[in-house]
């Protein structure tokens, strides 16, 4: 073996390909030519040359990096670059926020997003208090899931909605008890606004992206599925800005893009996305699709099997009506896409199932990698048809804890019976199905660590600002649903590649793939659980290549030459 680039030592080295609690463990890992060279123990540090750059873990732990297997990256950049609420938690926060963006920004509309809805009486925003702080222009608000849409009177005015106004087939326009609207929109209502919302441009676009990959690169990630890749939920079609930047080489990730199939769609939708799929190239490709069924239980229009409570007959929206989504399915998977489809509620993910279970065959010859994403609930039948069908569950385990937004806005909704089958991550992982975890990026905090130590706890991470109280922290959502610490780590590695498609070149530390590797201040096996959420990331590589340094004070942790 000729000298290599890099030598990782004085830690653990995680490949992540091994399937017993203690596999894959090694002390010392080779890197050249932007691969993994080799795997073993101290006799590999003989191989070292005088251009040898050493890395001294210092007791800490390399891994494969970090993998989001559902993120919207160029919205959570969008959102950075906005009026974000996402790093705080109260209604006086976001005060304060919102008057001092409007204050600094003299643009037509004031716009943000990120707020949740637990900090509001009665669980939702209301127009009145937005037009306290932006009485003389229209404002918009994201929430922090991306199904609602709160607004100010003036953007009601504008766009016509009052009274009157009927609700369109896929949303819903929130009235108070005289019927007037509130200033919320859900899910397909937010159109009504939206359109009228400034366009966000190309410059605006490349700024977004770079800012979400700097982020990302932060926490130890470098690569992602970004679950919708084109014009949907107010966003501009953002495919040729990360076609833009691969081409020019500041995509240092490696990014798969779902392609969004539109409600409506039929055959020629399916060519469009063919044509597209072909002009995706480099570091962005394009091999999937994504279709939304249902919404989220907070707002009432995830698809359940039973009504919510205080709802009778309530039982969510549907977006697809059964017969037409396996059609679209039967089509898709015939042009050779994996589907990434959302269904949060126990009948939406039926139905994902019941689309999916006749194109079986074709997965099995086609090695095609389908994924039902979030799963917030399934009934337990469910659990094992997915296994005997080998679809992935996408999974996002920062939700799977007490904290205030689920305690106070959704679980309320939720029968005992729900309640029972929420998160069932474990019982997923005990019947054989792929959990491959991603963030929803901005829904929630992109931090895979905070992800694992909340998959393994069922506990919120503790520097988390939307579950800081008491419960979040130490009453465990579903106890018998915690994951071992192995399965979440490969949930971010290994299992999120083969959902990304990826597994070619990276997810694991195994000699020929790219060495993309994410540096840990401690070894995440070692570690008590209730730590896992404050490891720290000190180092992000891709191929070799250093893409987030962040070493500590240690002399040697830095990367030096031997000579």
């Amino acid at each position: 073996m000729t000298a290599p680039d890099l030598l990782f030592t004085g830690g653990a080295v995680l490949t992540m390909d091994g399937s017993g609690d203690r596999d894959g463990v090694a002390s010392v890992l080779a890197v050249a030519g932007g691969k993994v060279a080799a795997v073993g123990g101290a006799e590999l540090l003989a191989t070292r040359g005088p251009r040898t750059a050493v890395v001294d873990l210092a007791g800490g732990a390399v891994l494969p990096g970090f993998q989001d297997s559902h993120v919207h990256a160029v919205a959570g950049g969008l959102q950075q670059l906005d009026c974000d609420l996402s790093g705080v938690h109260g209604a006086d926060a976001y005060r304060r926020l919102i008057a001092g963006h409007a204050a600094r920004h003299d643009g037509a509309w004031v716009e943000g997003a990120g707020w949740y809805g637990d900090v509001f009486d009665g669980g939702f925003p209301t127009r009145e208090f937005l037009d306290e702080l932006v009485p003389d222009r229209p404002a918009a608000f994201a929430s922090h899931d991306c199904h609602s849409l709160w607004v100010n009177s003036r953007a009601l005015e504008l766009a016509g909605i009052d009274e009157r106004t009927p609700d369109p087939a896929d949303g819903r326009i929130v009235r108070d008890t005289a019927g007037r609207p509130t200033g919320l929109l859900l899910e397909g209502a937010v159109d009504l606004v939206n359109h009228l919302r400034p366009t966000i441009d190309e410059d605006r676009l490349r700024r977004a992206l770079r800012q979400a990959q700097d982020s990302l690169h932060a926490v130890g990630i470098t690569a992602w599925q970004d679950a919708i890749i084109g014009e949907a939920l107010g966003l501009p079609d953002n495919h040729d800005v990360y076609r833009a930047a691969s081409d020019e080489g500041w995509l240092t990730s490696r990014v798969t893009g779902a392609l969004w199939w539109p409600r409506g769609g039929g055959p020629q939708d399916v060519e469009r996305l063919v044509a597209r799929r072909a002009s995706s190239r480099g570091r962005f490709t394009t091999t999937a699709v994504k279709i939304v069924q249902d919404g989220v239980c907070e707002n009432l229009t995830a698809a359940l099997g039973r009504p919510y409570v205080g709802h009778p007959g309530e039982t969510g929206l549907s977006f697809f009506d059964p017969d037409v989504l396996r059609e679209d399915v039967r089509d898709l998977v015939a042009a050779g896409f994996d589907l990434h489809l959302h269904a949060v509620g126990d009948r939406a993910v039926r139905e994902c199932l019941d689309a999916l279970e006749p194109v079986h065959p074709q997965q099995v010859r086609g090695d095609l990698r389908h994924q039902i994403a979030h799963i917030d609930l399934i009934d337990p039948a469910d659990v094992e048809r997915m296994a005997r069908l080998g679809v992935i569950a996408n999974i996002q385990p920062l939700w799977a804890r007490q904290d205030p937004v689920l305690v106070d806005t959704k679980l309320p909704y939720l029968d005992e019976g729900h309640r029972h089958a929420h998160f069932v991550f474990g019982a997923l992982h005990r019947a054989g199905v792929a959990l491959a975890m991603g963030s929803d990026w901005p829904v929630s905090d992109p931090t895979p660590l905070w992800g694992v130590h909340t998959a393994v706890n069922r506990t919120a991470p503790p520097a988390d600002p939307h579950a800081l109280d008491e419960r979040s922290q130490h009453d465990p959502l579903l106890p018998g649903e915690r994951l071992p610490v192995l399965t979440a780590l490969q949930g971010y590695t290994r299992v999120a590649a083969r959902a990304n498609r990826l597994d070619h070149v990276s997810g694991t530390l195994t000699p020929g793939l790219d060495a993309d590797l994410v540096v840990l201040d401690r070894n995440p096996l070692e570690v008590p659980a209730a730590e896992l959420g404050t490891l720290r990331v000190r180092a992000t590589a891709v191929a070799g290549e250093f893409v987030h340094e962040a070493w500590d004070r240690t002399p040697t942790a830095r990367p030096t030459p031997t000579a």
